[in-house]
Formats: structure tokens, C-alpha cells, sequence
């Protein structure tokens, strides 16, 4: 995907971010859209929006994803057998999110996220997205992290 591509995707994200009554920008790299989300607590965590792909039906993908750790690089980015298993059990439990592995040429962090397709995706759809990965992404940090995100 071109920059230019990953631009006007982003650029779709922000007008529906904006009718979700969700702040954010995107990133000086062209790579995301980012926001702020308060949760309960007084507690924040960071929401970014990325151009994925494309469907099978031609349509656009994004994934919506928080970070909830970060990890040293190597094998498994630093994540323990128990880590791992841990993960997978708070898989089968969430609703509209998953944890995974977001791995930059600098670290390797430990996300909640999700897919949508950008055509169908509306203001409402957006909002319950984000909260989902933030709250999924802020209750892993609570048991396993800082509040760093």
C-alpha cells in the first residue's frame, strides 16, 4: 500500500472518528490515526487506527488496536510460556478484541485490537471498537504492566 493510499484510508478514519465525537490525529508518519480514551478510574489508554488490507470482497480493513505492554526483543519478544498461555486464556473471554503481537523494527508490544471494514464502519461502530480494545488493552496493563499506555 502506497502512502498515498494509507493517507486517504486515515484521512476516512478521522471523518468518522469525528462524527464518533472521538479527538485524534494522524501520525506524522502517515502510518496511524491516533486518539485518547478515557476510561473508568481516571485511567487513559491510546487507541490507533491502520490501514490493514483489503477483504476478499475488495473492501478496505483496519485494524483498531491498543498497546498493553511492552516487551524486550527476542525469542517471543520477551513473553513467557505463562504469559503466553495467559493471553490466550483472556482471548476466549473477550468480546470484540484479541490479543496479539505489534512488533516495530524498536520494540515488540502486546496489543488488544480488532478488524473492521472501513465502508461500513459508522460513528457508533467506531465507539464501541475503540472502547473495546482500550478496555480490553487497560485491564491487561492493570494485571501485567504499568500504566504506561
Amino acid at each position: 500500500m502506497t502512502p498515498e493510499e494509507k493517507l486517504v484510508i486515515l484521512k476516512q478514519v478521522e471523518s468518522v472518528a469525528a462524527l464518533a465525537g472521538l479527538r485524534g490525529e494522524i501520525d506524522n508518519t502517515g502510518d496511524h490515526f491516533a486518539m485518547g480514551f478515557d476510561l473508568a478510574a481516571g485511567r487513559t489508554q491510546r487507541i490507533f487506527v491502520r490501514p490493514t488490507g483489503t477483504a476478499p470482497d475488495g473492501k478496505t480493513v483496519i485494524t483498531i488496536f491498543s498497546p498493553a505492554r511492552s516487551l524486550t526483543k527476542g525469542m517471543f519478544g520477551g513473553l513467557g510460556r505463562q504469559d503466553a498461555i495467559d493471553i490466550l486464556r483472556m482471548n476466549e473471554a473477550l468480546f470484540f478484541a484479541r490479543f496479539g503481537i505489534y512488533e516495530t523494527p524498536s520494540e515488540v508490544t502486546v496489543v488488544a485490537s480488532l478488524d473492521a471494514v472501513l465502508e461500513t464502519l459508522d460513528a457508533n461502530e467506531l465507539r464501541t471498537h475503540a472502547y473495546a480494545v482500550a478496555n480490553a488493552a487497560d485491564q491487561y496493563e492493570a494485571k501485567f504492566s504499568t500504566n504506561r499506555f
